[in-house]
């Protein structure tokens, strides 16, 4: 009973007090139960900071410029847009691409601050996810040779309306999309050329039979002629082939020829010079023999 009294909403006057006189409820104060707050101030905190998101946080859908532009394409114009980075990456002469001046320090500073990473390869390879392309650097480049530009179509500093046309590539399910409906295509290709048509639901009927004999017919009359045409065609390589080697036989044989030739000539050189290196002996044997004599 005290309990059924506790947790009443009632005014105090309906009530009535018990026999241990418990409670007492003065006719001049109403009374109402009191609930825990533990989750009504749970809620109204809650509701505070949605209230504080959708008025007062600058990071909230309303004040956003770019609402449906990625994060990374954001973080990458908000970067070009701070001052305080211009002298590492800035946007390029024309404002339509962006240069990373210094490698080093913008791995070293930027990338952890508005990327939480310093690894300039994958920096690069999120670029290229998004269809980046890097520009050649050119000998006139102001920015040195060691500087990195990198161009989109829709990333200029004058056209943040164009950023939500920046989107991620997705070539693996493209890819996978066209080799599934190349194979499906294939298959269907197959299916027919393999397959006799039906004459209705119920099977094949007579004229769909009379019809697939004449078409297997017509097929077979048609491989065979290609078979033959093919043979003909070999016939004809062959004997082309043995016309060359007959022709290259005969070259190799007058090569043969010759090389005996200029064998017998050489032979007869040596023989030459054998025999005037023989009169050449004899003749400084005869000089050095009367020099000998009129000596003594």
């Amino acid at each position: 009973m005290d309990g059924s009294i506790q947790g009443s909403s009632r005014p105090a006057h309906f009530l009535r007090p018990n026999n241990d006189n418990h409670l007492r409820y003065s006719d001049h104060s109403p009374t109402t139960t009191t609930t825990p707050t533990t989750h009504n101030s749970w809620d109204s905190k809650h509701e505070h900071q949605s209230s504080m998101n959708q008025h007062g946080d600058p990071s909230s859908s309303h004040d956003d410029p770019m609402p449906s532009t990625s994060d990374f394409v954001k973080k990458l114009y908000k970067m070009l847009e701070d001052p305080a980075f211009q002298s590492v990456v800035s946007w390029g002469p024309q404002g339509d691409c962006f240069v990373v001046k210094d490698m080093n320090e913008f791995t070293k500073s930027i990338l952890p601050r508005m990327f939480k990473h310093s690894n300039f390869a994958s920096f690069v390879r999120q670029l290229n996810k998004y269809d980046f392309h890097k520009v050649k650097n050119t000998d006139d480049n102001q920015f040195g040779e060691h500087s990195w530009t990198f161009r989109h179509p829709d990333f200029h500093a004058d056209r943040r309306d164009a950023l939500e046309n920046i989107k991620r590539k997705v070539p693996a399910q493209r890819k996978a999309q066209q080799a599934a409906a190349a194979a499906a295509a294939v298959a269907q290709t197959h299916v027919q050329l393999s397959l006799p048509s039906l004459g209705g639901s119920g099977g094949p009927g007579p004229s769909s039979l009379l019809g697939g004999a004449s078409t297997n017919q017509t097929s077979s009359a048609h491989i065979q002629a290609q078979n033959q045409l093919q043979i003909e065609q070999l016939l004809l390589e062959v004997k082309r082939l043995r016309e060359e080697g007959d022709d290259l036989r005969g070259r190799v044989g007058v090569l043969e020829r010759n090389y005996q030739s200029v064998l017998v000539e050489m032979v007869g050189f040596q023989r030459g010079m054998a025999q005037q290196d023989g009169l050449m002996q004899s003749l400084i044997s005869y000089f050095l023999g009367n020099e000998n004599g009129k000596c003594f």
